[in-house]
């Protein structure tokens, strides 16, 4: 499957779930949010690991919902309830359904996909290709910066630097080696243009992609079928 048809999918069902405004319907959202977090099931200690802190926070948004909805609506206690608990649980299901994504999706795949389908339409525009290769390079680069940044810190450690506890005083403290991290960083940026230039980047516009990712008409009937479906449920279901 075409990593653009399963990122529409499941953000065409949190959509959905978020839409959904009787028990019976979301009741359904949860029945198939059960089977998608079934199918991860040897990421299952991964999902786990990220879903806890949003189990901590689920109980405390309810209880804000509440209230509000007690202290500001006209509403009896009951309604209110039952608005909470509704919202709490597609709250739920919105997370573990895009968490369990998250986990088997990677964005490299995607941006592949979304370079494959201009690569197709070939329009020699070079904004779009300038657009692709910032989002390139974040994403290839962003991952070194944070290990360089964790490498920083170790050294500083090794240099028997004093870490500040307090919050404000460590605050202050990385503020001070920003502007140096920030330098270095610029000139790999000078180096890395220099770079892309010799290789001839806006010689040829669009880009070529590898590995091209190519969309099937079995992606498109798949968009197709799954767009249809929800505007039919949220159309014409009324429980």
């Amino acid at each position: 499957m075409n990593p653009l048809t399963r990122l529409t999918l499941f953000l065409g069902f949190s959509i959905s779930t978020l839409l959904s405004q009787t028990p019976v319907l979301l009741l359904l959202h949860v029945i198939v949010s059960f089977f998608i977090i079934f199918s991860i099931r040897k990421d299952w200690q991964e999902w786990k690991k990220r879903i806890i802190p949003f189990i901590k926070f689920f109980p405390l948004t309810g209880i804000l919902f509440f209230g509000i909805s007690f202290f500001v609506s006209d509403r009896l206690i009951p309604e209110i309830i039952l608005d909470v608990s509704l919202a709490t649980i597609r709250l739920m299901v919105l997370v573990n359904v895009m968490t369990a994504y998250t986990i088997q999706a990677k964005s490299q795949d995607i941006f592949i996909a979304m370079r494959s389908v201009w690569f197709a339409i070939g329009k020699p525009w070079k904004w779009v290709d300038d657009l692709f290769l910032f989002f390139d390079i974040t994403i290839r680069f962003f991952p070194s910066f944070q290990e360089e940044w964790k490498r920083m810190e170790q050294s500083q450690k090794a240099l028997a630097f004093k870490i500040e506890k307090d919050f404000f005083r460590r605050l202050k403290s990385i503020a001070m080696f920003i502007p140096d991290f920030i330098i270095l960083n610029l000139n790999r940026a000078d180096t890395l243009t220099t770079i892309v230039l010799m290789r001839g980047y806006g010689s040829v516009l669009p880009r070529s992609v590898y590995p091209f990712t190519s969309f099937q008409w079995s992606d498109g009937i798949i968009v197709f079928g799954m767009l249809t479906c929800l505007m039919g449920i949220h159309s014409y279901v009324t429980v």
